[in-house]
Formats: structure tokens, C-alpha cells, sequence
């Protein structure tokens, strides 16, 4: 708990929230459905609390949308009796500003839909080997995105789940540091009158945290934005990878096609990936998951 102003709060954020909220919505009722804001407003926002701001501004409301839980830990009291829940937004605001959030409306007693939900069943269940991982460095794995992006490379994993053909997936780098979005993987495969790229949310084992759909709107706007004057045929396909105990699952959204306006992620298939043999330091992780 976190003590402000008398008021007891479940995070140290929720009174930035409230100063923000009270900002662009005076009267605090229910008129405005959306109220974004920008990270210029969470920055006011420390300041006008006089809370000490954390070294990165920019994960605020990220920290508070990283795991599906309960409204009552995103938002204080103040904001979700009145209907409101917190989601990530990311692109330009008013005055050049990043955006970094909104409140949104969606009445007393509901809350916001911003994760994807993996399926008991998947459409398709691949096994792939991963004796290409050299053992010297299996030893030395651990359970973060790294270790993640690591496997996915030595194994040629992204080629051989998302082709049945014989295509190879190039990684172009990780993470793809651009601004308003941070690109956790960045891959792409050529075929012959196209290039097909891959924006890529990971999710690890140490972290648990859940795929956010805002960060994958979010990549697929800023690459489709950041190469907008490409001159070859190019193409997104946005992934979702959560790494797993015995392997990896991707969640492979529609391919949009660079440029168009008004781009929206929808899922197409999943997969679920079986390394074997199995990756000794994620098994030790079971327990955790």
C-alpha cells in the first residue's frame, strides 16, 4: 500500500492517475468515453504530486497493463467506481507528445479487454528440434527474451513454424529501439515479388507477463508508419511469442500490407511449438508458470 495525501492507494501510479484524470476531466463524470494522455502528462503529473519519478516515465502505465489482473491494481478506487479502466495507447498525441494511456469507459463493475487469451487447443502443433542449440550453450540459457530470441535463432524456429514450404526467416535485429514503440524482435522472409516482415511481442517465463494488444497495435502502426515509403512490396505480419516451459506459442496475425490506413491486428492462427529435446532451464521453471 502507498500512503498520499491521507489516502491509502494499491500503487504509488493511482495518485498520478487521479491528477491526470481530474486534468482532462474536471467534473469527473461519465461524458467523455476516451480521455488520452500523453507522457508529458505523467511526467506533470510526478511533479505535481511531488512523487520521485521512476527512471523510466515511459513504463508507468506500461507496468500497470504488463499481466491481465484485477482493475483494482491499474486504476485507484476513485477512477473505476465511476466505470473507467486503464488501457496502454502509443502514437502521437496533441503537440507532438507520445501518447502513453487512456481511460476508458466501460461502466461499474467491468473491465478492459487489452490481453490475448491463448486457446486450450491450437491450430497447429509443430515439433521441432532443437539440437542445433549448441549443449555448451543450453547450459548457460536463461528464462528471459533473450534466451528466447537465442532458441528461435539456433533453431531456425520462426521459419519452420510459420512455413510449411522451405522458406528461411531472417532476424534483422532485437529489440527494434523505436520510438512510441519498443519492437521486442524484428525478422523478415523475401520471396520473389515481396518482403515479408515481423514485428515481434515476446513474453518470457521470469516476467509471466501477458501479451498486451496495445503494444501490437502499437508496433504494427509504427512499422507500417516507419517504412510507409519503402520502395519494395512490403508487408507486416505482427507476432506474438510466449515463451513456455517445453517450447514456444505464436499467435500470427493477418499480414496488412505497408502504408494502408487504419491498420487493425486480427489473429489468423496459432501455434503451438515442441523443442526436442526439451530446454533444460525452462523445465525448471514449471513450477513458476
Amino acid at each position: 500500500m502507498f500512503k498520499y495525501k491521507e489516502k491509502h492507494y494499491r500503487s504509488k501510479k493511482h495518485p498520478i492517475l487521479e491528477y491526470i484524470f481530474d486534468k482532462y476531466n474536471p467534473k469527473w463524470d461519465t461524458s467523455q468515453k476516451v480521455i488520452g494522455f500523453t507522457l508529458k502528462d505523467i511526467t506533470e503529473g510526478y511533479g505535481a504530486c511531488n512523487i520521485p519519478r521512476p527512471t523510466s516515465t515511459s513504463n508507468t502505465i506500461l507496468d500497470l497493463c504488463r499481466k491481465k489482473s484485477r482493475i483494482t491494481s491499474r486504476v485507484p478506487e476513485s477512477i473505476y467506481r465511476l466505470g473507467y479502466d486503464l488501457r496502454k495507447k502509443t502514437g502521437r498525441g496533441p503537440d507532438s507528445f507520445n501518447y502513453a494511456g487512456e481511460f476508458v469507459y466501460v461502466g461499474v463493475g467491468n473491465e478492459v479487454k487489452s490481453w490475448f487469451e491463448w486457446p486450450e487447443t491450437f491450430d497447429h502443433v509443430k515439433v521441432i528440434s532443437s539440437e542445433s542449440l549448441p549443449s555448451e550453450i543450453s547450459h548457460f540459457l536463461r528464462t528471459d527474451e533473450g534466451a528466447l530470441f537465442s532458441v528461435i535463432d539456433y533453431c531456425d524456429v520462426l521459419s519452420k513454424a510459420l512455413y510449411d514450404e522451405v522458406k528461411t526467416v531472417y532476424r534483422v535485429q532485437n529489440p527494434m529501439k523505436w520510438q512510441p514503440n519498443e519492437i521486442d524482435g524484428f525478422y523478415l522472409c523475401k520471396s520473389e515479388d515481396e518482403l515479408m516482415v515481423f514485428p515481434i511481442e515476446a513474453k518470457a517465463l521470469t516476467t509471466r507477463d501477458d501479451i498486451n494488444l496495445e503494444q501490437l497495435q502499437g508496433a504494427l502502426n509504427t512499422v507500417s508508419s516507419k517504412y510507409s515509403n519503402f520502395s519494395h512490396k512490403l508487408y507486416i505480419t505482427p507476432l506474438a511469442i510466449q515463451m513456455v516451459p517445453d517450447g514456444l506459442l505464436i499467435a500470427v496475425f493477418e499480414k496488412c500490407k505497408v502504408g494502408q490506413p487504419n491498420l487493425i491486428i486480427k489473429l489468423e492462427r496459432t501455434i503451438q511449438v515442441l523443442l526436442k529435446p526439451k530446454i533444460d532451464s525452462w523445465q525448471r521453471n514449471k513450477s513458476s508458470v
